[in-house]
């Protein structure tokens, strides 16, 4: 059976078992024997107690097997909120750490949970668009809202007990909330699939990012793409975004790990898949097959809440959500796909890289600051030069129409990756950071003036009648010079030598005699 027919035939029991009274929710995963989960798959029939079959009214009976799959008869699970602390300072930012809007409960109590991962809205990267991933009941918690500040907190250790430091001047602010997301249903469909009522509990914030480009430098803060401990098989990076579907479970144990601001790393397996209680939405449920670093057998803790579920291909699956308030073995996660459904995000990965002046940290701090230097100074050499400083000022001009259409009008934004306009933008900043590092003049076989050529078709199409004269008045100078460099340090050399006279323009004119403009 398939995972289109196994995911159809699994929310056709869901409706008919559930119409059994007593029963509760139905999920797909592991049966178990003796209090075990086992490598036998099964619909997993929950309800609020067990009884024994002569104590059941014949219409009260669950069936052995559903169409052939055995059934499997267990309690509904006490599924609790996770939420609570950590000790580090972690610059840059990774996930796996902790994160805190400094806000109180009823009680007074504050409350601290963990950063997941980043993420750029609408698949578009830039430092406008770089946000972190955790729950939605970390982030809005005590009535925390859009435009809230997201903190890094510092703890200390009274007494052999880790206490969070409300000093404001100890507080290190990260961003600010810009998507509240929910902690509920979501429905979302699959493709092939049926849509299926999602439990979803996520919300972002964008980063205060530290951006150094030749349009402008802010130091806030950098991240890069890597969850604190991951370890697995020595890479700590999230390789790409995956789906634990039906047809993953009861050949061999689906291994997940999380790292959480609590616990650490723990390591998991997936032993279900679906809605236990009924009324939550289908998530996943995870077993913990290794003791934590507190030596016992569990998930995750308080504190934990906003973890990245992650495979042991190091593929992002899942957001930690919750824990079994009854096993300390048992942990609950959001599925990962319908939570960048909702949030109209696409995860930072090894496959989706960041790009342009996003904030992501070259190695270490020092070269995050080196790097900077680097950039002010090729910026402040283009801006010195006649020709430097009016294409900068038509930058300014346009930057902000340009970057809303790459971001919004889905035309432009196909063309800006297809054409490979990320990879090139990033070639181009981390040589400015770096000069070591080549800008090189082709990338999977488009080149700079493939590239450049597409973008400017696509931008007249759609771009305002002023864009448009710029592009026009521009275009054959810009494909003038395109390939002539691989360095931008050294290529600002040509604008200072070539400040006052005809050079480009020159340039320019021999090379329109055989630009054909499409």
């Amino acid at each position: 059976m398939d995972q289109k027919e196994l995911a159809a035939l699994h929310a056709e029991a869901e409706v008919e078992l559930k119409k059994i009274p007593g029963v509760i929710g139905v999920e797909f995963g592991l049966k178990e024997i003796g209090g075990k989960t086992t490598n036998q798959i099964s619909f997993r029939v929950f309800v609020k107690e067990k009884r024994k079959p002569e104590d059941l009214n014949p219409a009260e009976i669950i069936p052995k097997e559903y169409k052939g799959i055995p059934t499997d008869v267990l309690v509904v699970p006490d599924i609790t909120p996770v939420h609570c602390q950590d000790m580090d300072h972690h610059s840059p930012l990774i996930g796996g750490i902790s994160i805190s809007g400094f806000r109180t409960d009823s009680n007074n109590l504050y409350d601290n949970g963990t950063l997941g991962f980043f993420a750029t809205l609408n698949g578009v990267s830039g430092p406008e668009n770089v946000v972190l991933v955790s729950n939605n009941h970390v982030l809005t918690f005590g009535g925390a809202t859009v435009s809230d500040t997201v903190y890094q907190p510092k703890f200390v250790e009274q007494n052999g007990q880790v206490a969070i430091v409300l000093d404001q001047e100890q507080r290190h602010p990260i961003g600010k909330i810009n998507n509240a997301g929910k902690e509920g249903i979501h429905s979302y469909a699959y493709p092939s699939e049926a849509a299926v009522d999602f439990f979803v509990d996520a919300a972002t914030a964008k980063l205060d990012i530290c951006i150094s480009s030749w349009c402008n430098t802010n130091c806030g803060v950098s991240y890069k793409n890597e969850i604190r401990g991951l370890n697995i098989g020595g890479n700590s990076k999230l390789e790409d975004v995956d789906r634990v579907k039906q047809t993953d479970l009861g050949v061999s144990d689906y291994v997940v790990y999380k790292v959480g601001r609590r616990t650490s790393k723990t390591k998991g397996k997936v032993i279900g898949i679906g809605d236990p209680t009924g009324t939550k939405g289908w998530h996943i449920t995870i077993e913990a097959t290794e003791a934590d670093c507190d030596g016992i057998i569990r998930f995750v803790e308080h504190g934990d809440s906003g973890s990245a579920l992650v495979n042991a291909q190091n593929k992002l699956v899942g957001i930690v959500f919750a824990k079994s308030g009854s096993n300390p073995a048992i942990a609950y996660a959001c599925h990962i796909h319908p939570v960048i459904d909702l949030l109209s995000i696409t995860p930072i990965t090894t496959a989706n890289p960041p790009v342009g002046p996003a904030g992501q940290t070259l190695n270490d701090v020092e070269g995050i600051f080196t790097g900077i230097n680097h950039t002010t100074e090729v910026r402040e050499r283009f801006l010195n030069t006649r020709k430097g400083a009016e294409i900068y000022q038509r930058i300014l001009d346009h930057r902000q129409e340009v970057v809303a259409l790459v971001n919004h009008r889905r035309p432009v934004t196909v063309a800006w990756h297809r054409s490979k306009g990320p990879a090139f933008l990033a070639h181009f900043v981390n040589n400015a950071r770096d000069p070591a590092h080549l800008i090189p003049f082709e990338v999977e076989g488009i080149t700079r003036d493939q590239m450049i050529r597409r973008m400017a078709e696509v931008l007249t199409q759609h771009g305002s009648e002023s864009l448009q004269q710029v592009i026009q008045r521009y275009f054959g100078e810009v494909m003038g010079f395109i390939n002539s460099f691989d360095n931008l340090h050294e290529f600002v050399k040509q604008f200072e030598n070539a400040s006052g006279s005809n050079e480009f323009s020159d340039h320019t004119a021999r090379m329109e005699e055989t630009i054909d403009v499409k």
